[in-house]
């Protein structure tokens, strides 16, 4: 089948023996490790996408078959208002083919669930403005935090939860803001029934509020949850984080002028936590940029526009906290873009959908040892070998030498060392919006 013409977007691959894609929305006890293994005799898997709905935040779904051998995916729709609507899809060796959620069933929100006849699929779902790209998982989690929504006039976030199984899950949504805690109380004992979809609009509980943090706590069961913002033009996927974390790491971020760049903190701990967040950039000396959250509150760290830091293209930054929060970038030049710190990984998979490619893409090693990188185009088998140093973020095409444009890829990386990739979409002004990995920044 012809590939579909959506944006790129990264892909964290674990289990790939049985087709599985990894994402950091993995319930604590689930398999981490990573295999390069295209088995055609793998056994059949699943696949689970949440988050398109209508308007704003239509799109599609892509599954990609990285094999030599043809898959039948049994592609299954649901919808908030209860409707659904299953087919089969073939799926030809190294093809891709896309499902739009919206033509199968009625309905405002989405989820979609694939059945794979064979391992070796993947798939992301795309915003029909090609603002924003995210994972399909493996499988539901039962805790989920995320930062930086915003119910702001203009503005919608609504929690997307999917429940891919046949048992009926409880969950417990709640919020932290600039001016503290709320639990919500229709957002309280929600049920989702079994392959089921539930859209939780923040802003009927929470209005016209910036800068919200959320936690999902589900009591029963295990779910696939997206967060999906819209601001003005702009929709964006924010995969969240299945834990809390002392430190967060964000590549890539730009500097350029008219553009808006913020790190977005949630504290739902019962004591305040001091944030710093170190800014690297090129060979300027700049100082960390700091911030107190109180217990049970959300806090911001400007990056652009800021005095102290200088429009001079993208900036890593790295951020550590003295109590475990969590955090999400947010881009962007009218609208914001909401992303997830980006998990580590020893197996990436870098897909350019499109053909459009990306403005950028970096490997980011945080280990206090240098790490081998071995990268293999999957469509031409050509390979590429490199090593990335200790604490190093590299630009993927200085890094591998041989490898010319970042369009038309699928780039499968492997590293001895858990790495992060790092990769921007080619929108205007350059750098405003991270692509989401599998999870994928």
């Amino acid at each position: 089948m012809p590939r579909s013409r959506v944006t790129g977007v990264v892909l964290a691959l674990a289990l790939l023996a049985t087709g599985a894609a990894a994402t950091t929305l993995r319930a604590p006890n689930a398999v981490t490790a990573a295999t390069t293994d295209f088995s055609a005799s793998a056994e059949s898997t699943a696949l689970y996408c949440t988050g398109l709905g209508a308007g704003a935040t239509s799109g599609r779904v892509v599954f990609t078959n990285l094999t030599d051998s043809a898959r039948v995916l049994d592609v299954t729709v649901v919808s908030n208002t209860g409707a659904h609507a299953t087919r089969n899809v073939a799926l030809a060796a190294h093809a891709s083919t896309s499902v739009s959620p919206l033509g199968w069933a009625p309905g405002t929100l989405f989820g979609v669930s694939a059945v794979v006849s064979g391992g070796g699929v993947v798939g992301a779902q795309v915003a029909a403005n090609n603002t924003a790209v995210a994972p399909c998982s493996a499988g539901g989690v039962t805790d989920w935090y995320a930062a930086g929504f915003d119910t702001l006039v203009g503005s919608s976030a609504v929690v997307s939860l999917f429940n891919p199984s046949a048992t009926p899950a409880v969950v417990n949504v709640t919020t932290v803001t600039a001016n503290g805690f709320t639990a919500p109380a229709p957002f309280q004992g929600l049920a989702v029934g079994p392959h089921a979809e539930v859209a939780v609009n923040l802003a009927t509980q929470i209005v016209d509020t910036a800068n919200v943090g959320v936690h999902v706590n589900v009591l029963r069961g295990a779910l696939t949850i997206v967060g999906v913002q819209t601001s003005a033009s702009t929709t964006s996927f924010n995969v969240g984080q299945g834990s809390l974390s002392t430190s967060a790491v964000f590549p890539l971020v730009t500097t350029a002028a008219h553009t808006r760049a913020q790190v977005r903190i949630a504290n739902p701990n019962d004591v305040a936590t001091s944030v710093t967040v170190a800014v690297a950039l090129g060979t300027y000396q700049i100082a960390p940029e700091s911030v107190e959250i109180p217990a049970y509150a959300s806090g911001v760290v400007t990056i652009t526009p800021n005095s102290a830091i200088p429009a001079a293209g993208f900036a890593s930054l790295t951020l550590t906290s003295s109590e475990p929060v969590t955090s999400a970038l947010a881009v962007g030049a009218v609208g914001l873009a909401l992303s997830a710190p980006a998990p580590l990984s020893r197996t990436w998979l870098i897909e350019d959908f499109s053909g459009r490619g990306f403005s950028r893409a970096a490997l980011t090693n945080v280990a206090k040892e240098s790490t081998s990188v071995r990268a293999t185009d999957v469509a031409t088998s050509v390979s590429f070998s490199a090593t990335l140093a200790a604490g190093a973020t590299s630009d993927v095409r200085a890094l591998l030498a041989g490898l010319s444009k970042l369009q038309g890829l699928t780039l499968l990386v492997t590293c001895d060392r858990p790495v992060r990739v790092t990769t921007i979409l080619p929108l205007a002004p350059v750098g405003p919006v991270v692509a989401s990995a599998l999870n994928g920044g």
